[in-house]
Parts: C-alpha cells; structure tokens; sequence
C-alpha cells in the first residue's frame, strides 16, 4: 500500500509522526548546540583552578592554650597568612602518641608548617612541650616565626640544648626569626642552626585591632593581673586603685586570659581589693581587646596585654619587668615603664602622668611585624607555586594583599 491509498485521516497520521521525529532531532541538536556554547573558556577553567590551588599551611606553638597573647597569634595568621593559604590548626597533634601513624598523615597533607607564638624556648626549664619540638612537624617544611627565648636566669639545662639543637638544625627548617634581638642572639650563639636568625617585632603587632571609643568624661584604669603572682604583689595597685576611684575614674580589672587560664587568673583576681573596681571577664578574645583599647591607662602585668594597650595608644606601664616586657618597652623607648608591682616609683610616675605612646614607634613595630609576615608568605607561596609546573603556570608570582 502506498502513501497515496490511505484515507485522509491515516495521512495526517504519518504526517504527525513525522512532524514528531523532526521535533524530537531539532531538539536533539539543539541540545548539543547549547552543550558546545556553554563548555568553559580556557579562561573560566583557569581561573576556577586558581580560586582551588592554595597552600595548605599547619600553624601551631602555645596555641590553643587559652593565654589571650599567645591565641592572639591564631587572629594574626588568619588575618595574614589566610588571605592565600588554608590553615589548620595542629596544636596537640601528638596526643595520643600511640595514634602517632594517621597523625602523621595529617601533618602530611600540609604544604609547610609555622611554628610560633610565645617563649617557647626557656633554657632553664628541662621540660619541654611536645608542642614546641614535635618531630613531626619536620616532615613538611616548617618555618619558626617570632618565638621568644626566655632569659630571665642565666643557666641553661644541657638536655634543653639538645633537644632544640636537634630540632633546630633538621634540613626542613626553612626559616627561624625571633620577636626581639636579644632572642635571636641566643638561638645564633647556642643552637647555630643552618639557616640565618632574624628579629623582628612581635608578630601581634600586625593585628588588626577592632575600632573602640573612650569616654573622656569618664576615663578608665585597667589593670591586669597574673594568676601566678602572690597577693603581696597587689597591695600597691590596690592602692593607686582606690585614689583614681576618688579622683573619679572607673577601675577595670581586665582578665587577660580566656577557657581555664582565664579561669585561673579570674579566681586570683579576687586577690586585687578594690572597692567599686569592676571585673572585666569574656571568653571572647577581641572584647578583651576592646577593653583594653577602651581604658585612658593601663597598669599590666602580661606582654601582650601591654602590647596591644600600647597599639591603641593607650599610656602603659608594665608592672611585671621580665627581658620580654623590658625589651618590648625599649622598642618604643619607654624602658622607664617597667617596673615591679610593689616598686613606688611607680606612684610618683602616675602624678607626674604617664608619657604618651609614641605613635611613630609604635607604627614602625607594626610595620616591621607585616613585613615579616609577607616575607614569611612569599617564602611558603614561592616554595608552593614552583614545584609544580601546572601551578607554576596558574598562579601568580606574588601575593595580592588586603590590608
């Protein structure tokens, strides 16, 4: 039977059908047209593997530990080194040492290692923490940025040495800087590592600070303490508390301590009698920074809490003289404010006032602290990029920075 036998309504039939199938191909084709116009751009695919291909960088020391300077290291890598790496923390990484294999992986999976953060070299001290000279962290390269060498007493322990001397040396650390140069001297003249020492300013001068307000009309003496210390060393503060309550001020005791040392030195803070003294206390690190920026002046018995008083301009005095808070107060020219908690000189300074911060000091300090952080990125970010062809190929040559 032929097309031309059938009755009308079987034509239009075959015809529907036909018309159908042509439907079904003209899609069809379509379909692939539309795939073939929306496949990426060799532009779009390099751009989206630049935005996946980042170190991943594994940051520890005194971290984690709950002492505000030292977790003030975890806000200043975040800010600066997590613009163009993905950070993982890998402090106690070791616990449990018989888990030690798949921890090892972890650490494995890092592009490089920064270790920092504290005094974690103490020469006197035979115990050290299995943070500070973990060998796995020498599996990857790993980079020793702004730690401290305690040197409040002259002797060193022989096993100490050893110990850092061993860790020091290894062929995969990269880099060793110190927050001060009395630091570095140390480590050059003890531990001679391979690789040069440098100083700079204490990396916490690089934090961004919150923005805060003072009240001049009602201006505020913070004073913070240490929980270590015994009650006899208040019995001044107490004193110089109690005058600036009647000449008006507010009295704050801030804790600069957050999870169990803030507990601690909340509970030693009951030590410091002062009549209407308030009692600053949070678990959160930038309201301890707020407090502190917020104050008119600061009587502080811990480094970083004088530090970051001192980057808001806010008068300080140290009222716990270690080498560390001694050198940090000669950095600004200010070696005059600190002095003992019980040394009365301290009261003849507050009548005479307290100088004000030398902002240009205190502007070079952050800007040598920068530096070192963008040198320190670029070494890892070089080290990254050109041992690989492809990355080589994707990614720019420097690091582009948001202040």
């Amino acid at each position: 039977m032929t097309e031309r036998d059938l009755t009308t309504g079987e034509t239009q039939m075959i015809f529907r059908r036909k018309r159908k199938s042509d439907l079904v191909t003209i899609t069809q084709n379509r379909e692939v047209a539309l795939a073939v116009d929306e496949s990426p751009s060799r532009e779009a695919l390099e751009a989206e593997l630049q935005s996946l291909l980042k170190p991943r960088v594994g940051i520890t020391g005194s971290l984690a530990r709950g002492n505000y300077g030292d977790e003030l290291y975890v806000r200043v890598y975040e800010h600066w080194l997590g613009q163009w790496a993905d950070l993982t923390l890998l402090t106690g990484i070791f616990r449990p040492w018989y888990f030690r294999a798949i921890r090892n992986n972890q650490v494995d999976l890092m592009d490089a290692v920064v270790l920092g953060g504290g005094d974690l070299l103490c020469p006197y001290r035979p115990e050290i923490d299995r943070d500070f000279t973990n060998p796995m962290y020498l599996r990857r390269p790993l980079h020793v940025a702004g730690i401290g060498v305690e040197r409040n007493r002259p002797d060193i322990d022989p096993s100490v040495l050893e110990q850092w001397t061993e860790f020091l040396t290894h062929p995969n650390v990269r880099s060793i800087s110190t927050r001060d140069p009395g630091s570095a001297e140390w480590v050059s003249e003890h531990i001679r590592p391979k690789v040069s020492v440098g100083s700079h300013a204490d990396l916490v001068c690089a934090l961004p600070l919150p923005p805060v307000e003072r009240d001049d009309a009602k201006p505020i003496l913070g004073i913070v303490t240490r929980h270590i210390k015994s009650p006899k060393e208040y019995r001044l503060l107490e004193e110089i508390g109690a005058s600036y309550i009647e000449k008006g001020w507010r009295v704050r005791h801030i804790i600069g301590g957050v999870a169990a040392h803030g507990k601690r030195d909340f509970d030693n803070a009951e030590e410091l009698k002062v009549d209407g003294k308030e009692t600053f206390y949070t678990e959160n690190l930038d309201e301890i920074t707020r407090a502190l920026g917020e104050c008119s002046l600061v009587l502080s018995m811990k480094l970083h809490t004088t530090l970051v008083a001192t980057m808001y301009g806010v008068p300080t005095v140290c009222v716990n003289p270690v080498v560390k808070a001694r050198a940090f107060m000669a950095a600004i020219g200010r070696e005059e404010l600190a002095l003992s908690p019980t040394d009365r000189r301290l009261v003849k300074i507050l009548e005479d006032g307290v100088p004000a911060v030398p902002m240009d000091k205190v502007e070079e300090l952050r800007n040598q602290a920068i530096e070192r952080l963008k040198s320190l990125s670029q070494q890892i970010w070089d080290d990254y990029r050109n041992t690989s062809t492809v990355r080589s190929h994707l990614l720019p040559e420097t690091i582009s920075w948001s202040e």
